[in-house]
This record gives structure tokens, C-alpha cells and sequence, in this order.
């Protein structure tokens, strides 16, 4: 029973991690609850002679130990995550922008005169490549 306390706990908080939420107490009923079941699992399986269920007893406290630092991972991975997103949403809000500088000058100058692709556009009929 302890095992599947374990198992729900470590997978509320796993849910919660995705989802860009740190749970501490959480973490910290997942790593009693997780040692727990571990220890008494061992005593069990050491008392019935049954290594390999000791050996996956063992593998639960270790899963124990390790569920706090895979929250905070998967944490900071949402995170870094949802910057980037918004950083391309504003890097592309800012190249389609229709007026990105106001002080550019849209016009012809003598010094931009002979710029072919502000005279004539880029692409389209007008392309001398067409």
C-alpha cells in the first residue's frame, strides 16, 4: 500500500512539474512515503529470502531521493521553455510590425537612389530575374 501512495504522490507531482509548478511538501510526503514502502519492502523481502524484490525496494528509495531533483528539472524546463516561446512571439510581433522604427526614412535619398531592391521592390513582377 505504501508503494502505491508512493506512486500517487510522485505522479501529483509530476503532473505539477509539467505544468511549471513546484510542490515542496508534496516532494517531501513523496520522499517519507517513497523510503517508507523502500524500507519496509526490504525487511519483507529479507525476511522471505526474495533478492530481487529487495533489489526493486531499494530502486524505490532511490526513486525517492530522485523525484525532487526530476520536479525541479522538468520545472526549470517549462520555464526556459515558455521564455523562448515568448521571445519568438515578440521577435515576430517586431519583424511584421508594419512602422518598426519610426525614424527610418521610407523615401529615396541621393545616398539610397540607386538601391535597386528600394526602388524596385524584392521579388514580385518587377524582379529583373523574372
Amino acid at each position: 500500500m505504501l508503494d502505491l501512495a508512493f506512486l500517487a504522490v510522485g505522479i501529483y507531482v509530476f503532473v505539477k512539474a509539467m505544468h511549471g509548478e513546484y510542490k515542496e511538501t508534496a516532494c517531501n510526503i513523496a520522499l517519507v512515503v517513497g523510503v517508507l514502502a523502500g524500507a519496509v519492502g526490504c525487511i519483507y523481502a529479507i525476511s522471505k529470502g526474495d533478492g530481487t524484490f529487495c533489489i526493486l525496494n531499494m530502486i524505490v528509495m532511490a526513486l525517492a531521493f530522485a523525484l525532487r531533483f526530476a520536479a525541479r528539472h522538468l520545472v526549470k524546463m517549462y520555464i526556459d521553455k515558455q521564455v523562448a516561446e515568448t521571445e519568438a512571439r515578440e521577435k515576430d510581433e517586431y519583424l511584421h510590425a508594419k512602422f518598426r522604427d519610426p525614424n527610418a526614412i521610407t523615401g529615396y535619398t541621393d545616398e539610397n537612389f540607386e538601391d535597386e531592391d528600394l526602388r524596385f521592390g524584392k521579388g514580385g513582377w518587377t524582379d529583373p530575374k523574372i
